[in-house]
Order: structure tokens, then C-alpha cells, then sequence
């Protein structure tokens, strides 16, 4: 079998694009993989175009040497764009694969660990009174047993940091008492602060309402910052959905700056390479 064609697709889905990379195949087959919208969709998109040329004429069985290919052979290491078209293009030759053998691709991957996965939803709300209207809402409805939602007010950058304390304590303070103790709630500042003790200070002040975690509470480029975060932080770390490839996370839990690691399938490198990124998180 050999790769005959590699196209995208940019949807629009409201505020943002999906990337969508089809892999064709001289034999019928064809695999269809997503690539993280990163912002820049147009740039992912032509990405992949340029890889196009690498990779037609390939099997598209031999995964791991594809990848390994665009990575190594690529001028320099991968940054966000890059790695984005390149877990389209891994996905969608796993899809192919599991085509052609006839099984979900999960078998492939050695097979499932659990029949039921949790999940959790963000509810959304300007305010915290309609954070918690809509998680309430979301909960009666489907049954959610945890949200995550920013902690930070939406006009943190006008407020005096003592303001946005107080803000960060009674959203939070609101959403435990209305949910109650038998539902988690998880914490995502969206990598909006900036200072090692100003994320100190949102953690120290959740902490009381026993969060499920505070998630990127810093940029994720200086793993010591977040380390020291981590060290001090009275509630768990999670981080990783800016991250890319197993290098950058096997740096993360050297420095041991995480309680929690969050790769993103459609960025991190794909199928191929989370489930190495698994695998060290496991060890760790």
C-alpha cells in the first residue's frame, strides 16, 4: 500500500477552525486525522502541504518511520505549527491502519484499559451566578460529576490583584456551595498569570474549597517556575496542552513541576507520540 494523496480541511466552527488532514492510498484506504487549530490555521494547513511531497509514495503502515522522519528531517525542532500538522497526519495514518487490519485502533495500541472514562465540562457563564446556573443545568442533564472553569475575573488586567483575589475566592466559594462536595471542580487560568507568587496566591486561595486542580497557573516555558509553584502549591498542578513531543515533557517531570500532565493529542506529536508521553508519566 502506498500513500497517494494528503489534503486539509479548515472548518469553521463559530470562533475558531478545525484542521482536518485525509490521507489517500493507492488501494482505497483513506485515514482522516484532526490537527490542533493552534491559531495560525492557515500556516497548519500549509504545513501539511509541505510535508505532502515527503510522503507520497510511502506505506502508510510504517508509522513510527514516518514520524521520524518529519520530525528529524524537518530544519529545526517542530514548534506548535508543526507539530500540529504532524499529529493530523499521524491520526489519520492510524486510522488507516486500522482499516486495514480490520479493528479500532485502540487494539493496536495493546488494547483498552477501562470500559468508562470521566469527563468533565466546561459550563461557560460571564458571571459566576451563571457558571453555576450552567453547570447545574449541564449536571441534571447528562449527569457531569466535574467542571472546569477559569477562576480569573474576565477583566483581571483593570483590577488590583486584591481585587482579583476576592473574585477568585467567591466564585469558587460560590460553585463549592452550590454543587456540593460530591462534585469536582477543576481550576484553568488559561496561562494568564504570569508571576510565580501571584499563582501561589490563586492556589493558596482555592485551596479551601479542595479543587480537583489549577491548571497552567503559569506560562508553560519556564518548567523551574512552575516547579517552584508546584512545591509550595497546596493543591495539585496540571499542565501540558502547550507542550510538544516527549523531550519537552520528559523536562516537565524531571523538574517534577506537575501533578498532572495534559497532553494534547491534535499537538503533542499524535497518537504515536502520546502514548510515549504515557508512558513516561506512568514512570514518573
Amino acid at each position: 500500500m502506498k500513500i497517494t494523496g494528503i489534503v486539509t480541511f479548515l472548518v469553521e466552527v463559530g470562533r475558531r477552525n478545525l484542521s482536518f488532514v485525509k490521507v489517500t492510498t493507492d488501494e482505497g484506504l483513506h485515514g482522516v486525522g484532526e490537527a490542533y487549530s493552534v491559531g495560525p490555521d492557515e500556516a497548519t494547513a500549509n504545513v501539511v502541504g509541505y510535508f505532502r511531497d515527503w510522503l507520497i509514495g510511502l506505506d502508510p503502515l510504517d508509522i513510527e518511520g514516518i514520524w521520524q522522519q518529519v520530525y528529524l528531517c524537518s530544519r529545526f525542532p517542530g514548534g506548535s505549527v508543526v507539530l500540529s500538522a504532524l499529529s493530523g497526519i499521524d491520526h489519520a495514518l492510524w486510522d488507516i491502519k486500522g482499516k486495514a487490519y480490520g479493528v479500532p485502533v485502540y487494539q493496536l495500541l495493546g488494547g483498552k484499559c477501562r470500559d468508562r472514562i470521566r469527563v468533565y465540562q466546561n459550563p461557560g457563564g460571564a458571571t459566576p451566578e451563571e457558571t453555576l446556573e450552567n453547570a447545574l443545568a449541564l449536571q441534571e442533564r447528562y449527569g457531569f460529576t466535574a467542571f472546569k472553569t477559569n477562576p480569573l475575573p474576565p477583566d483581571q488586567h483593570d483590577l488590583a490583584w486584591p481585587r482579583v483575589l476576592d473574585y477568585v475566592e467567591r466564585k469558587m466559594r460560590l460553585l463549592r456551595e452550590g454543587l456540593g462536595l460530591d462534585v469536582e471542580i477543576a481550576l484553568d487560568p488559561h496561562a494568564k498569570i504570569l508571576e510565580p507568587a501571584k499563582a501561589l496566591d490563586v492556589c493558596r486561595a482555592v485551596a479551601p474549597f479542595h479543587p480537583m486542580f489549577v491548571e497552567e497557573p503559569l506560562r508553560p516555558e519556564n518548567v523551574e517556575a512552575l516547579a517552584g509553584v508546584r512545591a509550595k502549591s497546596p493543591v495539585p498542578i496540571a499542565t501540558g496542552e502547550m507542550l510538544y513531543t516527549k523531550w519537552e515533557f520528559r523536562d516537565l517531570l524531571r523538574a517534577g513541576a506537575a501533578d498532572i500532565v495534559q497532553p494534547d493529542i491534535c499537538c503533542c506529536g499524535g497518537i504515536t507520540e502520546m502514548k510515549k508521553i504515557a508512558a513516561l508519566a506512568e514512570a514518573e
